[in-house]
Protein backbone atom coordinates (compact mmCIF):
# COMPACT_ATOMS: atom_id res chain seq x y z
CA UNK A 1 0.00 0.00 0.00
CA UNK A 2 1.30 3.45 -0.79
CA UNK A 3 2.52 5.75 1.95
CA UNK A 4 -0.59 7.97 1.81
CA UNK A 5 -2.98 5.01 1.70
CA UNK A 6 -2.62 3.95 5.35
CA UNK A 7 -3.66 7.31 6.90
CA UNK A 8 -6.54 7.55 4.41
CA UNK A 9 -7.76 4.08 5.37
CA UNK A 10 -7.52 4.93 9.08
CA UNK A 11 -9.54 8.11 8.55
CA UNK A 12 -12.25 6.17 6.70
CA UNK A 13 -12.45 3.58 9.49
CA UNK A 14 -12.59 6.31 12.15
CA UNK A 15 -15.37 8.21 10.36
CA UNK A 16 -17.35 5.01 9.90
CA UNK A 17 -17.11 4.19 13.59
CA UNK A 18 -18.23 7.69 14.58
CA UNK A 19 -21.18 7.54 12.15
CA UNK A 20 -22.66 4.32 13.55
CA UNK A 21 -22.53 5.20 17.24
CA UNK A 22 -26.06 5.21 18.65
CA UNK A 23 -27.53 3.85 15.43
CA UNK A 24 -28.97 0.36 15.11
CA UNK A 25 -26.84 -1.94 12.99
CA UNK A 26 -27.74 -5.27 11.44
CA UNK A 27 -26.01 -8.41 12.69
CA UNK A 28 -27.20 -11.90 11.88
CA UNK A 29 -30.57 -10.61 10.64
CA UNK A 30 -31.37 -8.51 13.70
CA UNK A 31 -30.54 -5.07 15.06
CA UNK A 32 -28.05 -4.55 17.82
CA UNK A 33 -27.94 -1.25 19.61
CA UNK A 34 -24.55 0.25 20.28
CA UNK A 35 -25.99 3.07 22.37
CA UNK A 36 -29.52 4.02 23.44
CA UNK A 37 -31.20 7.38 22.96
CA UNK A 38 -32.04 9.28 26.14
CA UNK A 39 -34.43 11.87 24.66
CA UNK A 40 -38.20 11.49 24.90
CA UNK A 41 -39.95 10.08 21.83
CA UNK A 42 -43.54 11.14 21.20
CA UNK A 43 -46.12 8.67 19.92
CA UNK A 44 -47.17 11.03 17.11
CA UNK A 45 -43.64 11.03 15.65
CA UNK A 46 -43.42 7.20 15.46
CA UNK A 47 -43.80 5.23 12.28
CA UNK A 48 -42.89 1.88 13.85
CA UNK A 49 -41.72 0.47 17.17
CA UNK A 50 -40.14 -2.97 17.42
CA UNK A 51 -39.01 -4.96 20.42
CA UNK A 52 -36.43 -7.72 20.24
CA UNK A 53 -36.02 -10.33 22.96
CA UNK A 54 -32.56 -11.12 24.31
CA UNK A 55 -30.53 -13.52 22.19
CA UNK A 56 -27.14 -15.19 22.13
CA UNK A 57 -25.69 -12.17 20.30
CA UNK A 58 -27.20 -9.57 22.68
CA UNK A 59 -28.35 -10.30 26.23
CA UNK A 60 -30.66 -7.29 26.66
CA UNK A 61 -34.10 -6.41 25.32
CA UNK A 62 -33.82 -4.01 22.40
CA UNK A 63 -36.39 -1.41 21.38
CA UNK A 64 -35.93 0.15 17.94
CA UNK A 65 -38.03 3.21 17.13
CA UNK A 66 -38.51 4.23 13.50
CA UNK A 67 -39.58 7.83 13.21
CA UNK A 68 -41.82 9.25 10.47
CA UNK A 69 -38.67 10.92 9.14
CA UNK A 70 -37.31 7.36 8.59
CA UNK A 71 -34.61 7.87 11.26
CA UNK A 72 -34.10 4.91 13.55
CA UNK A 73 -32.99 5.07 17.15
CA UNK A 74 -32.49 2.61 19.97
CA UNK A 75 -34.43 3.16 23.18
CA UNK A 76 -33.59 1.94 26.66
CA UNK A 77 -36.53 -0.36 27.55
CA UNK A 78 -36.18 0.18 31.32
CA UNK A 79 -37.44 3.77 31.97
CA UNK A 80 -41.12 4.22 32.80
CA UNK A 81 -41.70 6.66 29.91
CA UNK A 82 -40.41 4.11 27.37
CA UNK A 83 -42.57 1.36 28.89
CA UNK A 84 -45.57 3.69 28.62
CA UNK A 85 -44.68 4.52 25.01
CA UNK A 86 -44.58 0.79 24.21
CA UNK A 87 -48.03 0.28 25.81
CA UNK A 88 -49.48 3.24 23.89
CA UNK A 89 -47.96 1.98 20.63
CA UNK A 90 -49.36 -1.53 21.14
CA UNK A 91 -52.79 -0.08 21.91
CA UNK A 92 -52.67 2.12 18.79
CA UNK A 93 -51.58 -0.78 16.58
CA UNK A 94 -54.29 -3.02 18.07
CA UNK A 95 -56.97 -0.40 17.36
CA UNK A 96 -55.81 -0.08 13.74
CA UNK A 97 -55.99 -3.86 13.29
CA UNK A 98 -59.53 -3.93 14.71
CA UNK A 99 -60.62 -1.18 12.30
CA UNK A 100 -59.29 -3.18 9.33
CA UNK A 101 -61.21 -6.36 10.25
CA UNK A 102 -64.62 -6.66 8.62
CA UNK A 103 -67.29 -8.71 10.40
CA UNK A 104 -68.19 -12.01 8.73
CA UNK A 105 -71.78 -12.47 7.54
CA UNK A 106 -73.56 -15.74 8.14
Amino acid sequence: MREGGVPFLLVIIFLTLIGVQGVPIMRNGRCSCIKTNKRMIHLKSLKDLKQFAPSSSYEKIEVIATMKSEDQTCLNPDPTDVKELIKQWEKQVGEKKEQNVLPLRN
